[in-house]
């Protein structure tokens, strides 16, 4: 009867399988262990989680020492969703394998992963992945702050932890553990103009935003972490309660790691005050949103976007999955800004396309002067910069020197006005840029006139290379020895960073407006 219920498994036949292995039992044979482990798994096959469980217990009882038991009971716990019941009895077998005198069963024990190992992978690849995701999130489902031990310890509490722990046996799967912490720690940001009486980190700290007062800015938030909520997205983001400003540190990490927030998130939700659910094509442009220099780099980051109007619909009712592909949005953001949308799609990060994202940022607004040069840490990838509130027009001084330093753009120098403190050269004011850059550049020498130049005139290359070793030893001119007349040449200047100042000052004029654009 035990080699017809063999037979019958072999053919995917398990209730045929199962009725002959009862009748087997019933003919109460010596070891009826092994009998019973297969009925059990038939049992499984056929979905009927107790029945195989209740086998796995009858070996257990027969057997303690045997480790079949233990393993077909934690694959029923495991079916059943039970488990944190399955991973205990996976932790059973391991020693029972390792400690049973057959050398076969030990190496397939060898073989099985152990649920503590898996645990301390599964937290590895939670750590790695919000790493680089704000240092403090809001809960969607509760509303409450969770920092990021908080946010793993969340993860761990969830029914897919145990399902991953106890569906680890002999290999891990990187892939779907990858994918199931992705998905869980999924999150929004919020854009939006700040007004009077921001909920602040001190006030949402020991509260649920849900538990706020009612007032025009707690209704906001409370909204915002609604539509989240509501897009199934277990996590959000506000700058006004998730940065504990108090905290010199963590506020210079925010506004070094706010871009990378922003587009590292799965939505961005921009709320228009002022702009409302009856408002016209034109009236996103118009918005005191789009004014405001913080929200610059939220747009450009951010790669899926919906706009919300005041009464939280959505704005001009797009039901589109993002709004920044619009052709509506498009339109006005390139009629705004005057850069079409092909630049402002591939506007990125780091030191390229600089006088665009100067000109962009120009146009903008900011209650606090330092944040015109801090809103743009992100946009320049400015990583090492410290963030000092109280230098005034001294922060965008710096953040151009750094900017001029790493991309030797010169076009930064092509602007008309107050000279800021930090360097005469540079602009106290970022309106400067609003004017498109002038080329100092002259036009490039046709091939004709190089040829008959280089052709008319000797080369002796023993004398380049020693007057080039002689310019190579001497000091930086003074900026009296720049005003004598020299023949035209071209030259290079070396790395910035080798002097002290930034900008070479004995070099470049101080006391002028700037080098090109202004008096000499």
């Amino acid at each position: 009867m035990e080699h017809l219920g063999d037979t019958a498994v072999e053919a995917q036949q398990h209730d045929e399988a199962i009725s002959h292995y009862t009748i087997a039992l019933s003919l109460k044979p010596r070891s009826p262990q092994g009998i019973i482990v297969k009925r059990s798994k038939a049992y499984l096959a056929t979905g009927s989680c107790k029945q195989a469980l209740d086998d796995a217990n009858e070996v257990i009882r027969l057997d303690s020492s045997s480790p079949w038991g233990y393993e077909i009971k934690h694959a029923a716990l495991h079916k059943a969703g039970e488990y944190d019941d399955a991973i205990d009895a996976f932790e059973s077998m391991l020693p029972k394998m390792a400690e049973s005198p057959d050398p076969v069963v030990q190496q397939r024990g060898d073989r099985y992963i152990s649920p503590s190992s898996t645990r301390a992978t599964i937290r590895k690849i939670v750590q790695r992945t919000i790493r680089d995701y704000p240092l403090v999130l809001i809960k969607t489902t509760t509303g409450r702050l969770y920092d990021r031990a908080e946010q793993a310890s969340a993860f761990e509490s969830l029914p897919i932890f145990n399902e991953l722990v106890s569906s680890t046996t002999t290999r891990i799967n990187y892939v779907r553990i990858k994918d199931q912490v992705r998905q869980y720690f999924r999150y929004a940001m919020f854009s939006h103009n700040w007004e009077k009486n921001e909920p602040l980190f001190q006030q949402v700290t020991h509260t649920s935003v849900y538990d706020l007062g009612e007032s025009p800015t707690h209704n906001k938030l409370k909204s915002f972490c609604k539509i989240v909520r509501d897009a199934r997205l277990n996590w959000a983001w506000s700058d006004t309660c998730c940065i504990e400003k108090s905290n010199h540190i963590v506020l210079q990490e925010a506004l070094v790691a706010m871009f990378e927030w922003y587009r590292g998130c799965a939505m961005v939700i921009v709320f228009l005050r002022g702009v409302r659910s009856s408002s016209q094509l034109g009236a996103l442009v118009k918005s005191i949103w789009n004014t405001r220099a913080w929200t610059l780099q939220e747009y450009i980051a951010a790669k899926l976007i919906h706009f919300y109007t005041e009464d939280w619909t959505l704005y001009l009712n797009l039901e589109l999955p993002n709004h920044k592909e619009s052709p509506e949005v498009i339109s006005e953001m390139e009629r705004v800004t005057r850069v079409t949308a092909e630049q402002l799609t591939a506007l990125g990060p780091g030191s390229t396309s600089i006088r665009e994202k100067l000109h962009l940022a120009s146009t903008r607004e900011t209650t606090v002067l330092e944040d015109a040069a801090y809103s743009l840490f992100g946009i320049f990838s400015v990583k090492s910069l410290p963030v000092i509130y109280g230098e005034r027009e001294a922060a965008l001084g710096r953040l151009l020197a750094h900017v001029l330093n790493v991309s030797r753009d010169v076009s930064i120098l092509a602007w008309t006005g107050k000279s800021g403190r930090f360097n005469s050269c540079l602009p106290a004011y970022i309106n400067v840029f609003k004017d498109p850059a002038t080329s100092h550049l002259p036009p490039p020498m046709p091939d004709a006139e190089m040829e008959r130049i280089t052709a008319a005139t000797p080369f002796d290359f023993d004398v380049a290379m020693k007057l080039y070793d002689r310019v190579d030893e001497l000091p930086p001119p003074s900026f009296a020895e720049t005003r004598m007349k020299l023949p035209c040449i071209a030259f290079q200047l070396p790395p910035l960073s080798r002097y002290q100042d930034p900008l070479w000052p004995g070099f470049l004029s101080r006391g002028h407006s700037n080098l090109w654009g202004g008096k000499h």
